[in-house]
């Protein structure tokens, strides 16, 4: 750009703002070439801790889990170190080595600051599927390539490249790609959470078009009956059947229920398809080596959900995010709207309560109608997840593990359990872990470097009173009461 065109940008500036306007985005061009340096120093740093880790596995004597240990181990430790989960981590962990091995032309121009980190991740994706004759040819032209373009336009280009490189038929490369489909999920707040299906094109568009289909057909009922409804009463509804728990509707008449439905047609497809995958049994995967007889149908979700109990007694004593707690949360943290939680704990066969301090948050006992190991429920209770730091597997799904191991004359008690997922329980041991506990549910983890890390329980934060939420509790009360009080008034006039 020249120093007229520059200008035309530039106009409704100052002089002075013109010239600042120049420094900073030169600023933000060296910021973003320095933070692409310190990216290849962290690539060259996890790729040397990749080395080291299985040079930890060759010594070991545990067998045929030395490498699987190892790389957990090390994945935990460089997670504290990068402040991220061990799940991340060895994501990283990996990703370094295969830019440090697979593509040292890419590397040394993300240590320049001429390319990114994910410049460099889109020529390792772009080659995964080539042999190494292939990789060097993407990684030799990625940086002419990529220096004057986004990673995304770089990804593009080198994809295409990679097609025309690879020797193997699309059934080929489709086989491989196929063996990869998955299912993941993401939290991504206010009590939602994203349900990622990634599996062949052809089925995937099925599952879709035939949820459309239905939606669209629901949608069209539900115009009929709006229409019905219109001429049976004269008016339609005054709100829509958009919440568990609405309370304005007779939900126990399909008329009614039906002609208030006000739903888009992508919450429909939403709703059906969690309709369908709750409910349906199925089809393609008999247990036929089991030789029981039983069927997959007779498995059901189960998820432990802690609900405050004032949302139990008082519907619409729920507060803002500034007043107050307005949510239950699932055994990982994640939170749920208050309407869904109690709609689960009216189904539920029996409730755990949980005794707990609430200056401090800290859990005092559990108890259980029914009988069951009490010490457990406490421990799932206290972590709500794996205590290796930011390991997000719901305690539900972990071992309850003694930190002082019981062989060596650990106490069972619940000062000295915290609960671990299998991996990392296996880890601890193996790959020499000590865990100690510090009063209210601390863990003290040392690494087998030699780093201590202090963990607290999350459920501290999630049990903690927050100041004032009992005033504000009260004055939302009396708005929603002030507020019903107007809608009798104006519905009796």
């Amino acid at each position: 750009m020249t120093e007229d065109e520059f200008e035309d940008e530039l106009r409704g500036l100052t002089p002075e703002q013109a010239v600042e306007a120049r420094a900073v985005l030169d600023e933000l061009a060296d910021a973003r070439r320095a933070a692409a340096m310190i990216e290849g120093h962290v690539v060259d740093l996890l790729a040397r801790l990749g080395r080291l880790s299985d040079a930890q596995a060759a010594a070991s004597l545990s067998g045929s889990r030395a490498r699987e240990d190892a790389r957990r181990s090390f994945a935990a430790q460089a997670g504290i170190a990068l402040h991220t989960g061990p799940a991340e981590a060895r994501a990283r962990l990996a990703m370094a080595e295969q830019i440090h091995d697979d593509c040292p032309v890419t590397l040394a121009a993300l240590q320049e600051g001429r390319l990114s980190l994910r410049h460099a991740e889109q020529v390792v994706k772009a080659g995964l599927s080539l042999d190494a004759g292939g990789r060097a040819s993407l990684d030799h032209g990625a940086l002419a390539l990529g220096e004057q373009r986004t990673a995304r336009q770089l990804g593009k280009v080198l994809q295409k490249q990679a097609a025309d490189l690879d020797s193997r038929s699309f059934r080929e490369r489709h086989a491989e790609a196929r063996a990869h489909r998955h299912v993941t999920i993401r939290d991504v707040g206010a009590g939602m959470s994203e349900l990622l299906l990634c599996g062949p094109t052809v089925e995937v568009r099925s599952v879709f078009d035939r949820v459309d289909q239905m939606a669209r057909e629901i949608k069209k009922d539900r115009a009929r009956a709006r229409r019905a409804y219109e001429r049976a009463h004269g008016e339609l509804p005054e709100e829509g059947w958009m919440a568990p728990v609405s309370g304005g509707l007779d939900g126990t008449d399909p008329e009614v229920v039906a002609a208030s439905d006000q739903r888009t047609l992508p919450q429909v497809r939403t709703d059906l398809l969690l309709d369908v995958l709750l409910t349906s049994e199925p089809g393609g995967h008999e247990l036929f080596a089991s030789g029981t007889g039983a069927g997959l149908g007779q498995i059901r979700a189960g998820v432990q959900v802690t609900i405050p109990v004032t949302h139990l007694i008082g519907p619409e004593a729920e507060t803002d995010s500034e007043g107050g707690i307005g949510a239950a949360w699932l055994d990982d943290g994640t939170l749920i709207d208050a309407d869904t939680a109690r709609i689960l704990a009216g189904n539920t066969a029996g409730w755990e309560r949980i005794f707990i301090r609430p200056e401090s948050g800290t859990i005092e006992a559990v108890d259980h109608y029914r009988p069951t190991t009490q010490q457990r429920r406490a421990v799932m209770a206290r972590d709500m997840t794996c205590r290796i730091p930011g390991c997000e597997i719901p305690g539900r799904s972990c071992d309850i593990d003694h930190g002082h191991d019981y062989a060596r004359g650990g106490p069972t008690r619940l000062d000295n359990l915290e609960a671990l997922c299998p991996a990392h329980h296996q880890m601890k041991h193996q790959a020499g872990w000590t865990v100690t506990q510090a009063a209210d549910g601390v863990v003290v983890f040392t690494t087998p470097a030699g780093h201590v890390v202090t963990d607290e329980p999350i459920s501290r934060v999630f049990f903690h009173e927050t100041p004032h939420a009992a005033r504000a509790e009260r004055q939302q009360i009396a708005r929603d009461h002030e507020a019903k009080d107007r809608r009798v008034y104006a519905r009796d006039r």
